[in-house]
């Protein structure tokens, strides 16, 4: 679920002695210490640790070839010396003359007997190792600070102290009751927290964070307090006392001032009229 797990096969030159190719933990090896070099700059992100060895080829297996009349007592040295080897007492037609073990497979050679060299597969050997790739996503938030008053809730100096049972619980009550709301405006809404509160009567200081490429402007985040705030009764909240990163947002005021303004113009078009 963290990455990626690759299986690869390191193929030898045909050309290559048998003797002298290296051996698995080589191999393995080779890799890891290419991985731990601070002077090598690779395209993927290897986990040293996950390199390991899944399998190896077998010896190699003796060759048999058409009409040779040494099939029992050959060994593989015999086959790899590159010397032709004949059976004496017998016509230079009817000898079978050998090949060496690099010039038919890197590996285990697999032959059919009474068929020609030609006809016989060649297995390539195969040393494989894994190796792990992690890949790492990071995501760019915007922070928004929120702050508004609680009027008519008393401040305790317990609230000053992040670690306080008050604080806690006072802090997760905000969390649970507003994030909800936030959530169901915003698509991009990620969570909340709350830093700190302060006197007067409990003034709330919270931090918002937003998908970047999509953060709501601060008069949309305070409009979403000032819908929310008829809808909860856990703690109080002044529409005039909202604030975004420091900006104090008049949605709420400007609706309070309008209906004074309205008030006063009533009140002296009345008195105007009752002069006459």
């Amino acid at each position: 679920m963290n990455g990626t797990q690759a299986e690869v096969g390191v193929e030898f030159n045909k050309a290559t002695p048998a003797e002298t190719i290296p051996k698995a933990e080589e191999v393995q090896q080779t890799l890891k210490e290419a991985v731990n070099n601070p002077n090598i700059t690779l395209n993927v992100t290897f986990d040293a640790a996950s390199i390991q060895i899944i399998r190896v080829p077998a010896t190699a297996a003796p060759v048999v070839l058409q009409n040779t009349t040494i099939t029992t007592n050959e060994t593989a040295a015999n086959i790899t010396t590159g010397a032709a080897t004949t059976n004496p007492g017998t016509s230079a037609a009817s000898n079978a003359t050998n090949e060496t073990a690099a010039n038919i497979t890197t590996g285990a050679a697999t032959t059919n007997p009474g068929t020609s060299a030609a006809s016989n597969a060649t297995t390539v050997a195969l040393t494989t190792v894994t190796t792990t790739t992690t890949t790492t996503t990071t995501v760019v938030q915007t922070l928004r600070q929120l702050t508004f008053r609680s009027p008519g809730e008393t401040f305790t100096t317990d609230l000053l102290d992040s670690t306080s049972t008050a604080f806690k619980n006072r802090a997760a009550l905000l969390k649970s009751t507003l994030e909800p709301f936030y959530r169901r405006s915003f698509s991009s809404f990620s969570d909340l927290t709350v830093k700190s509160f302060r006197n007067g009567s409990i003034i709330n200081e919270m931090e918002l964070r937003f998908a970047s490429a999509s953060a709501p402007t601060g008069s949309e985040i305070a409009q979403v307090l000032v819908n929310a705030a008829s809808n909860i009764t856990v703690f109080t909240i002044d529409a005039t006392s909202i604030s975004v990163d420091g900006t104090q947002v008049s949605s709420g005021a400007s609706h309070k001032i309008s209906l004074i303004m309205a008030f006063c113009v009533v009140l002296l078009s009345w008195m105007l009229s009752s002069q006459h």
